[in-house]
């Protein structure tokens, strides 16, 4: 499978190539929802594997989760730097 990511005003358009011949390709559009950049791809990249990914389950031996973390040096502001 090949997928073509061309990038849109609020979003990104898909175009996605069958493995098979003679099919046609297959295309989606996601606008983006999330104001966070970083969320908005994250969201971006479960849509493709909620449309083009493989089945898994809880159950599988491995499946794909996209989850959003900080990083591992990432010390968030102390309480009362906030509140200045």
């Amino acid at each position: 499978m090949r997928i073509d990511i061309r990038r849109v005003l609020n979003g990104v358009v898909l175009r996605v190539e069958p493995e098979q011949e003679g099919e046609e390709p297959g295309q989606c559009v996601y606008q983006e929802t999330e104001p966070d950049e970083i969320d908005a791809f994250a969201e971006f990249l479960r849509t493709v594997l909620d449309h083009y990914g493989p089945t898994t389950s809880r159950h599988s031996p491995k499946r794909i989760h996209v989850v959003v973390e900080p990083g591992d040096k990432y010390e968030p502001p102390d309480e009362g730097e906030r509140t200045r």
